[in-house]
């Protein structure tokens, strides 16, 4: 990170904010919209069941199982280590329930408005790549800058910011594909409860759920990320990247919903849109975790000695593929239990460092570092 600079120093322990903050505007925000977004969901769904019972509960039950490999992968590269859960369970919340429900009219307001100035059949051509941008992608990073108001603190590093967008657009994209869904049913010619739901999850899923709103939302919260943790930098500067960050993820959605290349067909055009949106986001995580790994480096320096991790083991907290090499190099010296022992010590070693990120030297160091020490002793048990 030398580009983008980092922190100087490890950050003063200022303890951890909880997210119930009722003395902050930020909060009562947050409740307002989660609670309007839920009421207005569960409607939602009740009206469908009436109509589409099946399709409601068949789409209920593929999209929460859509989501659960996706809260693994997350959790495989240990962001739930590193950043509390809650935190993320509010981002999706925001994402499914908040940003949701207020897209709908913003959404019908500017294909009202391009049907009025282009006529219907631009509307229906551009009105997606217009709308969705313009007024998703502003929905979603307001509710990761009103996390970041609720609990400041929450947030260290580029990283906690840019996973918590990428939580809120997983959020977005799961409760819009079943509303989607359930539409589909609807509408679908016949009385088949599974097909446009199996669909649903093949195009929205499947070919476009890795180029969507959880990729775009991570890039625009990297500049949310950037303004937030890096105050010893000039504010123009820090107001210029969140505002670059913005743009990119507003350009990556709106030539996603454009009808560019919609001639080369559906898989063809796919791929193509896709590459931009790959390639930005693998950039935009990739500096957040280098970011991620420096923070951790310079905490561990600073507070952990080395019987609790040693020079070999600071490497891992540069980079998770280094962390799983090792898992990888254990597992074929001394076997699967051995791997997962190994892993659990990372974890827990993870888990100090980030203590004395919030608490300094705290009351509870103590019990981090008996919990280092007895992971080691388990995996020294199985050499």
């Amino acid at each position: 990170m030398t580009q983008l600079g980092t922190t100087p120093g490890p950050l003063a322990p200022v303890g951890v904010d909880s997210f119930f903050q009722p003395r902050r505007a930020a909060f009562w925000v947050v409740l307002f919209f989660l609670a309007n977004g839920l009421f207005f969901e569960a409607t939602q769904l009740l009206t469908a069941y009436r109509v589409v019972p099946a399709a409601v509960l068949f789409g209920v039950v593929v999209w929460t199982l859509y989501t659960i490999p996706v809260l693994l992968f997350l959790r495989s590269l240990d962001l739930f280590e590193l950043h509390p859960p809650l935190g993320f369970a509010l981002a999706f919340a925001w994402g499914g329930f908040a940003a949701t429900y207020l897209a709908i009219s913003a959404n019908g307001a500017i294909f009202s408005l391009a049907a009025k100035l282009g006529g219907p059949r631009y509307a229906a051509e551009w009105g997606p790549a217009l709308a969705g941008p313009t007024v998703e992608e502003t929905l979603k990073v307001l509710g990761v800058v009103l996390l970041v108001l609720v609990a400041r603190n929450q947030f260290p590093t580029l990283l906690s910011v840019v996973a918590t967008g990428a939580v809120v657009g997983l959020g977005f994209q799961v409760l819009e594909d079943l509303s989607y869904s359930i539409n589909t049913a609807i509408a679908f010619p016949t009385d088949n409860a599974v097909l446009p739901v199996a669909l649903m999850l093949g195009v929205r899923g499947v070919v476009s759920g890795l180029w969507s709103h959880a990729m775009y939302t991570s890039v625009a919260a990297f500049g949310v990320g950037y303004f937030l943790t890096r105050r010893h930098k000039p504010f123009a500067q820090r107001l210029g990247v969140a505002a670059a960050a913005f743009a990119a993820a507003w350009s990556l959605h709106f030539f996603w919903n454009s009808p560019f290349f919609t001639d080369l067909g559906f898989v063809p055009s796919t791929v193509v849109k896709a590459v931009p949106v790959a390639v930005v986001g693998f950039l935009i995580w990739r500096l957040a975790g280098r970011d991620e790994g420096s923070y951790l480096t310079v905490l561990a320096d600073h507070f952990v000695s080395n019987d609790l991790i040693t020079p070999e083991e600071r490497k891992g907290l540069r980079s998770l593929r280094y962390r799983r090499h090792a898992r990888g190099e254990v597992k074929k010296a001394k076997g699967r239990k051995a791997s997962k022992a190994l892993r659990d010590l990372q974890r827990e070693q993870v888990r100090l460092v980030m203590y004395h990120g919030r608490n300094g030297a705290g009351p509870e160091r103590a019990d981090h570092e008996y919990a280092v020490r007895r992971a080691r002793a388990r995996l020294e048990a199985l050499a």
